[in-house]
């Protein structure tokens, strides 16, 4: 069952670099496959936060970021170590 997640607002990511520290970070840190999905799962809370205050070329970034995001995650080569 994915965690939820209540991080305030003020430790949500605001560019693309802190969202690629905070993706590589959390995959990295994954134990098995199942924690890594829990932690993309985390990860698309925050972005779907993030975007609910965004402006909509905010959003407009954010929507790349998240295609990029899902296509990273559904190649699942990077699990080939597990």
């Amino acid at each position: 069952m994915p965690v939820a997640v209540d991080l305030p607002l003020s430790t949500i990511p605001t560019n693309g670099s802190e969202w690629a520290e905070l993706i590589v970070k959390e995959m990295s840190s994954a134990s098995d496959l199942v924690d890594a999905k829990n932690r993309a799962f985390k990860i698309h809370k925050l972005l779907e936060k993030s975007a609910a205050r965004a402006s909509p070329d905010e959003k407009h970034k954010m929507n790349k970021v998240l295609i990029q995001s899902y296509i990273f995650l559904d190649s699942e080569s990077w699990l080939a170590n597990y």
